[in-house]
């Protein structure tokens, strides 16, 4: 995987994590996708790997309220993509 990232980067594309980090932006504060973005989404427990965090340009986090603390992957993915194209 990693390598196929490093390739998308090389290419011109951005590559956007869905990662719990210090320097996550909140998902409200994610700007539309200007160019090709590729978003990477870990498994629920232990998430990204760390190889391919080394390749993110930027990581999104997806605040949530009460005891849970990650969202199955196919609803994170939706809502970072819905909000990547600007439709919300």
């Amino acid at each position: 995987m990693c390598r196929w990232l490093y390739r998308q980067r090389a290419g011109d594309s951005a590559i956007l994590g869905v990662e719990l980090a210090d320097e996550s932006i909140r998902l409200a504060d994610l700007p539309a996708a200007r160019r090709r973005t590729i978003v990477v989404l870990g498994n629920e427990g232990s998430g990204i790997p760390a190889e391919a965090l080394e390749l993110l340009d930027s990581a999104v986090e997806i605040p949530m309220l009460g005891s849970g603390h990650s969202l199955n992957v196919a609803v994170a993915a939706s809502l970072v993509l819905y909000k990547a194209a600007g439709l919300m």
